[in-house]
């Protein structure tokens, strides 16, 4: 029975253990397909973009073992900037488990890699993520920073598709920290690329209009929210992220109609649910439903497990609303010093939003001027690349115009001698006929004459003869001059 059992036992572990490495051999083939890829461009695009959803979507369990199977994998390979993508896969696992520090060192040490090989996409990512680990750790000074330097990587890349990305990810910054107009302008930005270039891909849609739901939630625009629930629920691609986006902005509905006691029990099913992507800003919401709604004990408890967690250590903006809503809470209870505590702290954190707002502002002004700066120069090369070809089109001109005066000068000259020479010709051969032809022919006629004489003797006539043959000699001679000149 035992044994029986045990043999059970392993075939079951077999199984299993078939079925994961199935798995993995699965995902390491279509990752050795994207680095044998032939196009340099296609083949990062796809390597990055499958580093970043394996690893961001492994399960923490598993974690370890899918950034050990890259890194092997991309080791294995002769590609352009291996130890920048394998950096890179390091700096996307250390973000996973909060390690914001070394997460930077990695992507730091990616750049100066990838930078000796100026490879401007590379780069775009790079910067971009490290933007992604500096908002997360709540520093939206360098995060700002950061986007202004993938910016200038995808000018130079001339991609619509990543320059849209962009423009959404540097919204999210003003976002979090409260510049909604800001955001708003950059989302702006994003959808007139989108629209602009007929992109066509569905997740940027859904990107922008629901960073555009996020600011009208945040700005009390209900109207504008509900435009833009509306557009998310008619997207087709149905994914988790759609299904988050969607649900999300639907209990924002909720939350700006003061329907706290609705709200309530839709957002503790949604962070339960499994296809919903939870984040924070949810289980905030949720406190500050409950608080609204009375639930005051309720509304502390989610709060404190906030406070708990390493996630928002630097983060002043979520943490002055948790710390003010401790301290209204303490006041309810009739606790003032607590109160007073909760408030002081929420002060501490509001002093130090308002603090990184002035900087994100300052840095914010600075892109633009930048911005501008950009605009400029592009105005100013292509001016001079359309003053060079107005030059190069004039040139051009004048050079034809200059080879038709002489092309027609040399005609008429050309025929103007050919005229003289006509003239010349035409004389010599009035010449020869009157002065050789018709003086040979005079001769033989006269000769004839003479010969017809009855009286003439044969000695006579005989030097007659002669005469007439040498004229008629010297005629024939006279005739193929001008046969040849004729010629000629």
């Amino acid at each position: 029975m035992f044994k029986r059992l045990s043999l059970t036992l392993l075939f079951v572990l077999n199984c299993c253990f078939n079925a994961a490495f199935s798995q993995q051999a699965v995902k390491r083939d279509s990752l050795l397909d994207y680095m044998q890829l032939k196009n340099q461009r296609l083949r990062e695009q796809k390597v990055v973009n499958y580093i970043k959803a394996n690893i961001q979507d492994t399960p923490l369990e598993g974690l370890d073992q899918e950034k050990d199977l890259i890194i092997r994998s991309i080791s294995g390979h002769s590609l352009e900037n291996k130890k920048a993508l394998i950096l890179f896969t390091q700096a996307i696992y250390q973000k996973r488990l909060l390690q914001f520090e070394a997460g930077k060192k990695s992507l730091l040490a990616a750049i100066e890699q990838v930078q000796k090989s100026s490879d401007h996409f590379l780069l775009y990512n790079f910067f971009s993520f490290m933007a992604f680990i500096q908002t997360d750790e709540g520093n939206p000074i360098d995060a700002v920073y950061s986007y202004g330097m993938a910016k200038n990587e995808v000018k130079k890349l001339q991609n619509p598709f990543l320059e849209t990305i962009l423009n959404v990810n540097i919204s999210d910054i003003y976002y979090r920290t409260g510049l909604y107009s800001q955001s708003l302008f950059y989302l702006d930005k994003a959808q007139n690329l989108y629209v602009g270039y007929n992109l066509k891909e569905e997740n940027v849609l859904r990107l922008i209009n629901y960073n555009k739901a996020e600011n009208y939630f945040r700005t009390g625009n209900y109207d504008s929210l509900n435009v833009y629930h509306q557009k998310l629920s008619k997207l087709a691609n149905y994914t988790n992220k759609l299904f988050t986006s969607e649900k999300r902005v639907g209990y924002y509905l909720l939350l700006l109609k003061r329907n706290y006691k609705a709200a309530i029990p839709i957002i503790k099913a949604l962070v339960k649910d499994s296809m919903f992507v939870k984040v924070d800003i949810d289980e905030q919401y949720l406190a500050s439903a409950y608080f609204n709604n009375g639930q005051i004990d309720s509304a502390r408890y989610v709060i404190n497990g906030l406070l708990a967690r390493p996630s928002l250590v630097n983060h002043p903006e979520i943490k002055f609303h948790l710390y003010e809503t401790l301290g209204e809470i303490a006041q309810l209870k009739n606790d003032n010093k607590m109160a007073a505590d909760y408030f002081k702290l929420a002060l501490q954190q509001s002093k130090q939003n308002v603090n990184n707002l002035t900087q994100v502002g300052n840095i914010s002004s600075q892109m633009k001027i930048n911005d501008v700066q950009n605009l400029y120069y592009e105005n100013m090369l292509a001016y001079k690349k359309e003053q060079l070809r107005l030059r190069f089109i004039v040139a051009l001109a004048f050079l034809i115009v200059v080879v038709i005066t002489l092309f027609y000068r040399n005609n008429r000259q050309k025929r103007h001698y050919e005229k003289l020479l006509y003239a010349a010709q035409k004389h010599e051969l009035a010449t020869i006929n009157s002065h050789e032809v018709r003086n040979h022919l005079s001769n033989i006629l006269g000769l004839l004459d003479l010969m017809n004489d009855d009286d003439k003797e044969d000695s006579e006539l005989l030097k007659t003869k002669d005469y007439l043959q040498y004229s008629a000699e010297q005629l024939d001679k006279a005739l193929r001059n001008v046969s040849k000149k004729l010629s000629d």
